[in-house]
């Protein structure tokens, strides 16, 4: 196979799909990769073919229709792909992209690169949160909708955003007992009044959500703004859930405690951006209030500070698929200019409808905040991180020797280290960090990053090192 190619894109997700699409649709030689055996990502994610799907709603329309334009094209697409890195060949002065498939290294070099690798749930550490049992809402989606399994029987959710109700609505819909929707944000109708004129033209969004709503309402599940679950218990799965209301900081309100018998547990605490491999290649981040980590800087068409790469869709910041696939076909209009195949005057910035969903990003963003007292519900003895077993007591005794940011930490506990490589316990270690010191979670900075993004037998980085050349 040819090395080189003209645009690698990464993740086969919404933006993904479109990026590659658009870009070959203007002549460009471009490469898809993703680590699933079909395209799709979460958003679009193809159920199994033995599975019936009876799904006709709009998304799945809109699915099809990527699906179809990528099937329409010479695209090559590498499926069951696992890009561990991104490198600069001093030699070509083109980027190298180092990947595992069919179990064999490999690596491709391109002049521009475009990371669309998505978001991940965010999680909060409380007593039990690693109870088996205990899930976030996307794990949950997975087994609903890829695999035909429920999570458990008798289920309760607690978290903060849209995903609950969507997620609640599927388990409703294929059989379980819900038998709550904790909603931890407070003050949501006070603080989306200023965003009404937002909501306006969104009516395709708001129908789904009316449908959801709908679902949950046939189902007689209980939707409780302003409380959270607080600690979960059982022995050797969860079996119970202690649930309490919390203040506008998000701290528990002891006599409004309540327990309940449970068989799953799904949390969902909105998602973080999927930022490892520019924080590998160095490039220039900045600190997102909205996300509370830190989302690489870009400029009007989505490049970073690096030349040649770009990060378009929930990777740069959490926006929607909507968003992300008109993020890709303004960072490919700017790449096929780049490579001659269009006129400065063709290029594209429907700054129009970007701006739309970028309100609208923002709106969610606001209205759906984290109250900062959820994340100092662990005790001591509360596993922080799951990887490698580090406990609370163990991050604020690394703290008290000195530790001034999370990759302190890391190198004081180990944690981040595991297989995970610190997505489950980065931003939990920054606010701990906050919070011990009285600092912002800004200043906890990120966690350093190093290849293999991804975990892959070592003998497989051993085939391909002497190929890969970095600056």
């Amino acid at each position: 196979m040819n090395n080189k190619t003209d645009l690698i894109v990464i993740g086969a997700g919404p933006a993904g799909i479109q990026a590659a699409v658009s870009a070959a649709y203007f002549g460009v030689e471009v490469t898809l990769i993703d680590s699933c055996s079909l395209p799709g990502g979460q958003y679009y994610k193809q159920i199994p073919k033995e599975f019936n799907d009876e799904g006709h709603n709009s998304q799945h329309q809109k699915a099809n229709f990527l699906f179809s334009e990528l099937k329409k094209t010479s695209i090559q697409f590498l499926s069951n792909t696992t890009v561990w890195g991104i490198f600069h060949n001093l030699k070509s002065k083109l980027w190298q992209v180092a990947y595992i498939r069919d179990n064999h290294s490999s690596q491709l070099e391109a002049p521009h690169i475009i990371v669309a690798t998505g978001a991940y749930d965010r999680s909060i550490a409380f007593p039990g949160w690693d109870l088996p049992g205990v899930m976030t809402a996307g794990a949950a989606q997975i087994m609903i909708k890829n695999q035909g399994i429920l999570p458990g029987k008798k289920v309760l959710l607690s978290g903060s955003g849209p995903l609950q109700l969507a997620t609640a609505a599927n388990l409703a819909d294929a059989g379980a007992q819900v038998i709550g929707v904790l909603e931890c944000g407070t003050g949501l109708l006070r603080k989306g009044i200023s965003h009404l004129p937002t909501v306006w033209g969104q009516w395709e969004r708001m129908l789904e959500g009316f449908g959801y709503a709908r679902s949950l309402i046939k189902s007689k599940v209980t939707y409780k703004l302003g409380w959270s679950v607080i600690r979960a218990n059982g022995n050797h799965k969860v079996e119970e859930v202690v649930i309490a209301k919390i203040d506008e900081k998000g701290n528990p309100i002891k006599e409004s405690c309540q327990s309940h018998e449970i068989d799953s547990l799904i949390v969902g605490f909105g998602l973080t951006p999927s930022t490892e491999f520019f924080r590998l290649i160095n490039c220039k981040m900045k600190y997102s209030t909205a996300e509370s980590i830190y989302v690489p800087e870009r400029n009007e068409y989505c490049e970073t500070s690096l030349a040649g790469i770009y990060a378009i869709g929930d990777c740069a910041g959490i926006g929607g698929a909507e968003l992300a696939m008109l993020e890709a076909k303004i960072a490919t209009n700017r790449i096929a200019w780049e490579l001659g195949f269009l006129s400065k005057d063709q290029i594209l910035h429907d700054s129009r409808n970007l701006k739309r969903e970028q309100r609208f990003a923002r709106m969610l963003a606001e209205v759906f905040t984290i109250p900062a007292g959820l994340y100092e519900l662990a005790d001591p003895d509360t596993i922080i991180c799951r990887c490698e077993q580090v406990k609370l007591s163990e991050v604020k005794k690394a703290i008290s020797y000195g530790a001034q940011s999370v990759t302190d930490i890391k190198n004081i506990t180990r944690s981040g280290m595991g297989y995970c490589q610190g997505r489950t316990c980065g931003s939990i270690l920054a606010h701990i960090l906050a919070t011990e010191t009285g600092r912002t979670v800004e200043e906890s900075q990120f966690l350093n990053i190093r290849p293999p993004v991804h975990p892959l037998f070592i003998e497989r980085i051993e085939e391909n090192s002497h190929s890969v050349v970095t600056q």
